[in-house]
């Protein structure tokens, strides 16, 4: 069966949710008593999508009328599918047309669209030229932030897309500082374009870009709620709603030596809240033994929820107590 094919066929498929869930759970149990032989090298996030379907969208971006853009939502939803953020921003034309361009290597790169909802952004980019390799098996390897060490995931893989005439990029990530500046840029640097090739990792970024970015409305709310068991200890401190997505703001407390702690979110129906879901480290400090880091969840999507409850466990199993969060 060809690629196309198949992943066409997957996508028609039924999951049986509760099934996956089982699945993953039993997964994580049994991930958390091995030790990781080998470092994963490169994290890949792929999309897949028809390139109809993208020309179709990067025309009705072109051409941002109201009526357009409403007659596109099938097509939206299918080139963000991996990013519901950017399809419900999309259709309200919140995303931000841009056109920043470098060119290496014969390849020009451009960064087309842009968005910051709350604390995710996202990025859109297009790769016009002579890139090497099979047409459905070509990626791009990018950093973000310069490499600063003090933030997780700086580098990552994405798959990209044929379009007519080259190939298209989209990626999401959660903004990895405490502060969300009202404006402000991303320093985005693509490293390696084509088939994945080990050298990247060591070598410089070749299309560098500053990409422009504009806070879109949101609100905060203090939590103030405190989960503990022992010498841990979980401070909720404040939900940041955006236009399309939410992130939930707490700083953890927990011996140096001691186990690693995981939060799992379920809505108000006791339904785990599963995908896309980010937590992200923004701060980290040693006091007297006691590790304190602050840290952010991002969930891409508002949910129709009354409330999100948060059940954070240990390693071991054992549970600390739980949090409702009100929405």
């Amino acid at each position: 069966m060809k690629k196309k094919m198949f992943h066409e066929s997957v996508d028609q498929l039924e999951v049986p949710e509760d099934e996956v869930l089982k699945a993953i759970k039993a997964g994580v149990s049994k991930g958390n008593k091995m030790k990781a032989k080998q470092k994963p090298r490169f994290k890949v996030i792929g999309a897949s999508v028809a390139a109809a379907a993208v020309l179709f969208v990067a025309s009705g971006f072109m051409v941002p009328t109201v009526g357009n853009v409403m007659a596109d939502i099938p097509f939206l939803a299918k080139l963000y599918e991996h990013d519901k953020v950017a399809e419900n921003l999309a259709t309200q034309q919140l995303i931000t047309e841009l056109n920043e361009k470098a060119v290496s290597d014969g390849i020009d790169v451009s960064v087309i669209d842009a968005y910051y909802d709350g604390a995710i952004i996202g990025v859109t980019f297009d790769v016009k030229g002579e890139v090497k390799g099979d047409e459905d098996e070509m990626y791009a390897f990018y950093e973000i932030f310069d490499r600063d060490p003090n933030i997780e995931e700086t580098m990552e893989l994405v798959k990209l897309l044929p379009i007519e005439g080259g190939y298209k990029g989209h990626i999401q990530l959660s903004y990895p500082r405490a502060e969300l500046p009202a404006e402000t840029t991303l320093p985005f640097n693509i490293i390696g374009i084509g088939e994945i090739n080990d050298n990247w990792k060591d070598e410089q970024g070749k299309w560098n870009f500053d990409v422009p970015i504009k806070q879109l409305p949101f609100e905060t709310a203090p939590l103030g709620k405190v989960s503990e068991h022992g010498d841990y200890k979980i401070t909720f401190e404040k939900l940041i709603t955006g236009n399309s997505s939410i992130a939930i703001e707490y700083t953890l407390s927990y011996p140096e030596d001691g186990e690693r702690v995981m939060l799992n979110l379920f809505d108000d129906k006791g339904k785990q809240m599963i995908g896309g879901t980010s937590d992200a480290k923004l701060e980290r400090k040693v006091e007297d033994g006691t590790v304190l880091e602050k840290r952010r969840i991002t969930l891409p999507m508002v949910p129709e929820s009354d409330f999100i409850e948060v059940q954070p466990s240990m390693d071991s199993g054992e549970e600390l107590d739980a949090v409702k969060i009100n929405l």
